[in-house]
């Protein structure tokens, strides 16, 4: 009986496995929307699912408290997203959301202005806080959004420009219908204010791959890529007084890498590689803000471009991250645990996945200083090799270095490290 009482357990569906919590009193979001707009107000939209969400009673008693609180401000809405409607997201808000709970900040016209969710959330009173400076600028914000609906040309393009300033980056690289108006009267971005606003990560590389392969329906490929054209148009943007904020550079200046390593990777060998632009690219990209996710990015790609780096390789086991596409760069692999006196050992590198990589010119070092060579001829590409290892002092640091790279993929080789006296 137990038995059955389980497996008709595991066959309900997952709603109905939920406790209901207690709702927020509030009107839904249209209801709001239409009140907001009566009253001349900013709506708060609270975005939750009473059925499945953490903690839910504790956070529908915080945000009735604010509403009771700031109800002479805000017009409080909800939207309880329960489990089955996530496809009634973009029906509801205008806006593209993965992360609950959040809260929506509307202007008087139902205009999208803010969301907050995840750590910046927080408690209600403290969203309620954060997002007070963009309310008192709510009737202005209106006004704009307004006259850019109805406008055309550059006025609908200023008004929307103007509003969108108004508004945190990443709230106004997220409003649909503004970006949506500068897209249409201004396509060719003679404002400056679709780089700024209208292009995000993906979307500045499709308008970058596109000037590359020469135009929308181009299919120029390899060298024979329009570098120059596209580099002008990076720089351009780059050089427009209307790109404000480090994350916004930092995003163009990506974009500039990209086009710099692709040339570099088309047009040139390894033998005859100048990356000095591109690194100066990547410590312009950290020097603008050390801390974002862009400036970690770019100095990986600082130690990965810079020939005077090499890839320290510990643990008996190389992976993705120890690659270079296209490109040689040295390994130096610490055997310290695997010596056993002074003698010949057969050192091994055992893929688990190849990724055409090549491997050649390996030396033995101790503490840094090449001690020895392998007796094959320093191109030949093997990963499998006999050195003739010293006597290692007391406490040294027994290495192998070698030069490797991969051709097959985006750093694809992976393996182990074998290093075995014979």
């Amino acid at each position: 009986m137990l038995k059955k009482i389980l497996l008709t357990s595991m066959l309900l569906p997952a709603a109905a496995l939920c406790v209901q919590a207690a709702a927020l009193t509030y009107p839904d979001v249209d209801a709001a929307k239409e009140q907001a707009q009566q009253a001349g107000k900013p709506a708060l939209i609270v975005w939750y699912g009473s059925d499945w969400q953490p903690n839910a009673d504790k956070f529908v008693k915080d945000w009735q408290a604010a509403g009771a609180a700031h109800g002479a401000t805000y017009v409080f809405g909800q939207f309880d997203e329960k489990v089955g409607q996530e496809r009634d997201r973009n029906k509801v808000l205008p806006i593209e959301h993965f992360n609950l709970p959040a809260v929506v900040l509307l202007a008087p016209n139902g205009s999208y202005m803010a969301e907050l969710s995840g750590k910046e959330l927080g408690n209600a009173e403290s969203a309620v806080k954060k997002l007070a400076p963009l309310a008192a600028k709510a009737d202005q914000f209106a006004q704009l959004t307004e006259k850019a609906r109805s406008a055309q040309g550059t006025e609908a393009v200023k008004a929307a420009a103007e509003a969108l300033c108004m508004l945190p980056i990443k709230d106004a690289m997220r409003h649909r219908e503004l970006c949506g108006i500068i897209n249409k009267y201004d396509p060719e971005d003679k404002s400056g204010y679709r780089a700024q606003f209208c292009l995000d990560h993906l979307g500045m590389y499709g308008e970058i791959c596109g000037i590359l392969k020469g135009g929308k329906e181009g299919k120029l490929d390899g060298k024979e890529r329009k570098f120059d054209e596209a580099e002008a148009y990076v720089r351009a943007v780059l050089s427009s007084p209307v790109l404000k904020g480090a994350e916004r550079r930092q995003q163009w200046l990506a974009g500039l890498s990209y086009v710099i390593r692709e040339r570099i990777l088309s047009t040139t060998t390894p033998e005859n590689r100048d990356v000095t632009a591109l690194l100066d690219v990547f410590r312009e990209i950290v020097k603008l803000d050390p801390e974002s996710q862009y400036a970690v990015g770019a100095t990986k790609f600082l130690h990965y471009w810079d020939p005077a780096t090499f890839n320290t390789v510990k643990g008996g086991y190389y992976t993705r991250g120890h690659q270079t596409l296209g490109f040689e760069k040295d390994w130096h692999v610490d055997v310290t645990d695997s010596y056993k006196g002074p003698g010949t050992y057969t050192f091994t590198l055992d893929p688990v996945e190849n990724g055409s990589m090549v491997s050649r010119n390996y030396r033995v070092a101790i503490n840094g200083k090449v001690v020895a060579k392998a007796a094959i001829p320093e191109t030949k590409n093997t990963k499998t090799v006999e050195l003739e290892v010293p006597t290692l002092p007391e406490g040294a640091t027994l290495e192998v270095w070698l030069t490797a790279k991969c051709n097959n993929g985006w750093m694809e080789a992976s393996g182990y490290i074998r290093m075995e006296k014979k």
